[in-house]
């Protein structure tokens, strides 16, 4: 997975700013209520309150300690643990379902689905959850967007466009390709509507959330957030996402 970026308060820009979740996503691939899920690569998380409403058991898996922290604090009832999607400390066969959300695309895919292969009962499911712009952001963040363009590394560097969610890997199609040579049926999608509606100081936090800005020199980012400061003059900002559910089930 990316390195997190330096800059002391990253997770907390992330909690702050990103989009969360619909709530039919943890319904979506109809797993029982009793069962055991364990969600990869769980941030701050922000789809783990979710799961918690639903299921029984809930173990979130997440590498960064920092991001454990404050996932901790977010989700006391959740059983949180060190690891990655390559390396989960879980017994096989041991959940009913599997989740990763805004994750998957920096998984070693195959290493991720031999793993999630592993823990899963035969029959249990694999769900996949991307964010992506569905609209302009109203009012309009245009002149906020295009100074971040013109300061942020090329989107072919980066591997996503610098101030939205959606990577090329996603984009392309490319984390597909591991599924080809799994035990995984064929994957369904589903999209849903997740409009965001956050202030000034949590839109500046989600472009402080994008990596490239958390790893520039600490004067120059904050010459740049206040001058992005400075093009944002609503009080309140609503955000159009659609989110991209993909999800299957392993061969019995």
């Amino acid at each position: 997975m990316r390195p997190v970026p330096p800059t002391g308060h990253w997770h907390d820009d992330y909690e702050r700013g990103r989009p969360g979740w619909p709530s039919p996503v943890a319904a979506i691939a109809d797993v029982p209520t009793s069962g055991t899920v364990v969600e990869l690569g769980a941030g701050t998380g922000k789809l783990t309150r979710l799961l918690l409403e639903r299921f029984r058991g809930v173990i979130a898996v997440e590498p960064d300690e920092e991001m454990r922290r404050v996932l901790v604090s977010m989700c006391p009832d959740a059983e949180v643990t060190a690891g990655s999607a390559e390396a989960i400390p879980l017994a096989d066969r041991s959940v009913d379902a599997a989740f990763a959300a805004e994750a998957f695309h920096w998984f070693d895919g195959e290493r991720a689905l031999a793993e999630i292969e592993r823990v899963l009962q035969p029959g249990g499911a694999l769900i996949l959850m991307w964010n992506v712009p569905a609209g302009p952001t109203e009012p309009s963040i245009a002149s906020a967007e295009r100074l971040l363009m013109e300061r942020a590394p090329a989107t072919e560097q980066l591997g996503h466009d610098p101030v939205d969610l959606n990577t090329t890997r996603f984009a392309s199609g490319e984390w597909r390709a591991p599924f080809a040579g799994s035990r995984f049926d064929e994957l369904t999608e589903t999209r849903l509507p997740n409009p965001q509606t956050l202030d000034r100081e949590a839109l500046v936090a989600f472009f402080e959330s994008m990596g490239w800005l958390g790893d520039l020199p600490e004067s120059e980012r904050r010459r740049l957030l206040d001058r992005v400061r400075s093009l944002l003059h609503a009080d309140r900002y609503r955000r159009s996402w659609e989110t991209r559910v993909y999800w299957t089930r392993l061969h019995a």
